[in-house]
């Protein structure tokens, strides 16, 4: 029984974890009593033993590439047209075949064999399952069509038309041109390839890289690569041509004759001093263009390296333009300066607050009149995080003050209002719930001097606000030295008098009477006083012949009684 249920609670865990992340190909990393459930926890999840999308991250199918094709080759004559093309497959996956209902696909074979076309989404596919298949097959005609479908997913085609091959294929979407394109003799292959990246600073760091390709000849897979410089790792891929990353860092990009732009996103894994470039192998060129994004709201940095360029007469992308441009070759440095730390001074907000704040009756809750005033260079909205609810706001006007929009901000917590002109001056009415510790400001902005006064009804008093730099009027900052001088003198002679009972009963007593207008302080401190000295003085004996004062040692009054004399 113990065996069963520990294999249950595996078989939970594998399930939860499918969940979240894709499952390896590997089976040695299951435990052996598992391997046979693996198939049943991964039912209608296959895909997810797949490469993943990083530019989609959807967790269903869609955001993951189970299959992966090669090279179409498509021979168009007048009668018919035969196709061959390599699929590897990852997964079960529907695979699509070039041709429609009108033109569909005959003597299909896979591998060789025979199999049969299925109609998927109103084109012809077979459904295969993992392996790696070479796909070839007719599309027969009465009269060769002026346009054929191909699957958008097939990037590479090498198109034959009675004969004589055509470059560059004419393609607009699905559709291949096949009577108009030109015939052309065959041009050499190449590959021209621009780098440009972009640097920004952040938590953590972000670099953009954007490849220029240009290609001419025909259509084939280039790898290229490794496309990162140490300390970074890729996180999303997009671009006009079909493209993969694999696990080394090398791009597999099927170019077709033209041109196109890949962007490559990554991030660094620790904070960066520096970045070193890495140039690989031709086509890579032997310089790449560096750009850096500093973020002041962050820090204040600069970057340096040994050779600083025009980033116009450099072609970096116009978005780019107005950062500084290195050109850096393999082995150079960036160099990151680190000033400071924080907002720049000229571009942080100036901001102060006044507040008033009245305590409800029944000490439920909080109603708080705020005063924001100074200037605002960023940021352009102000946001009151909980316990505070905000509940109204204005600002100028044409017209006076004029109420403002209340909003939810990024989150639930957030309430606030949009703000658009550098000069600030927002006076808004917002409430907490509950009597407990109230936050010194609750906005989301840092102010240079915050001015709070606090309205209590009657039976309330503030004990104190810790953190604040000054505070009149609490409980804790009306003591002084003096006071704690006197209380203390107090309950000591109380103590003296009375005995521990009687300096604790003293001290309980000034502890809460003491700040109280018109409390008997010096009253009590008089009789104890007047108390002590006249115990101190005279002792009152009680003999047989009657009373007799005598001088007493002892510092309390006592009553002595002389008896059988």
């Amino acid at each position: 029984m113990r065996r069963f249920t520990l294999r249950l609670a595996a078989i939970f865990f594998i399930l939860c974890g499918t969940a979240f992340a894709a499952p390896t190909a590997d089976d040695t990393s299951i435990p052996a009593v598992l391997r046979d459930w693996r198939a049943w926890v991964l039912k209608d999840a296959e895909y997810r033993a797949c490469p993943f999308l990083a530019t989609q991250m959807q967790p269903d199918a869609s955001g993951y590439l189970c299959a992966w094709p090669g090279r179409l080759t498509l021979n168009a004559g007048a009668q018919s047209a035969s196709f061959s093309v390599h699929w590897r497959v990852d997964a079960p996956s529907w695979i699509e075949l070039p041709g429609d209902e009108e033109h569909w696909p005959q003597g299909v074979t896979l591998n060789g064999q025979r199999a049969p076309v299925l109609a998927h989404e109103g084109a012809p596919a077979l459904y295969l399952q993992p392996g790696s298949y070479e796909i070839a097959g007719a599309i027969p005609w009465t009269s060769r069509p002026q346009s054929l479908r191909v699957p958008a997913s097939i990037g590479l085609v090498a198109l034959n038309i009675d004969g004589k091959a055509v470059a560059p294929v004419q393609r607009e979407g699905d559709e291949i041109t096949l009577g108009r394109a030109e015939v052309e003799t065959a041009q050499a292959d190449s590959l021209e390839l621009h780098v440009f990246r972009k640097l920004d600073d952040g938590v953590p760091a972000e670099l953009e890289t954007q490849l220029h390709l240009t290609a001419s000849g025909q259509a084939r897979e280039e790898m290229l690569g490794p496309t990162l410089p140490a300390g970074f790792e890729a996180i999303a891929l997009e671009g006009d041509w079909p493209a993969r990353l694999d696990n080394d860092g090398r791009l597999h990009v099927q170019v077709q004759p033209g041109s196109a732009t890949l962007t490559l996103r990554a991030r660094a894994l620790a904070p960066l001093a520096d970045a070193v470039a890495r140039v690989p192998a031709a086509p890579w060129p032997k310089q790449e263009i560096w750009s850096y994004a500093p973020d002041s709201r962050l820090r204040v940095t600069s970057a340096s390296a040994a050779v600083a360029i025009d980033p116009r007469q450099a072609q970096v992308p116009e978005a780019w333009t107005a950062l500084p441009a290195f050109a850096l070759g393999d082995g150079d440095k960036l160099t990151i300066e680190q000033r400071s730390r924080g907002l720049a001074p000229d571009e942080a907000n100036r901001l102060t607050l006044q507040r008033e704040a009245w305590l409800n009756f029944d000490g439920g809750g909080w109603y708080a009149r705020d005063f924001v005033r100074g200037s605002m260079v960023q940021g352009w909205r102000f946001d009151i995080a909980a316990p505070y609810t905000l509940e109204r706001a204005e600002g100028p006007g044409t017209r006076g003050r004029e109420a403002l929009l209340v909003t939810r901000g990024a989150n639930a917590e957030l309430s606030g209002v949009e703000w658009r002109t550098p000069a600030v001056d927002l006076a808004a009415g917002s409430r907490i719930v509950g009597a407990g510790a109230m936050p010194a400001a609750g906005w989301q902005e840092r102010f240079d001097h915050i001015d709070t006064t606090l309205h209590f009804p009657f039976g309330y008093r503030l004990l104190g606000a810790p953190g604040a730099d000054h505070v009149a009027g609490s409980w804790m900052s009306r003591w002084t030295l003096l006071d704690v001088f006197i209380a203390a003198i107090v309950a000591l002679a109380a103590g003296r008098l009375l005995g521990i009972v009687g300096a604790i009963a003293a001290a309980a007593y000034l502890i809460l009477g003491y700040q109280e207008r018109d409390s008997p302080l010096w009253s009590l401190l008089f009789v104890l006083a007047l108390a002590l000295i006249v115990g101190k003085t005279f002792c009152v004996a009680v003999p047989d012949c009657g009373w007799t004062a005598i001088p007493c040692q002892r510092s309390s009054l006592r009553l002595v009684s002389a008896v059988g004399r």
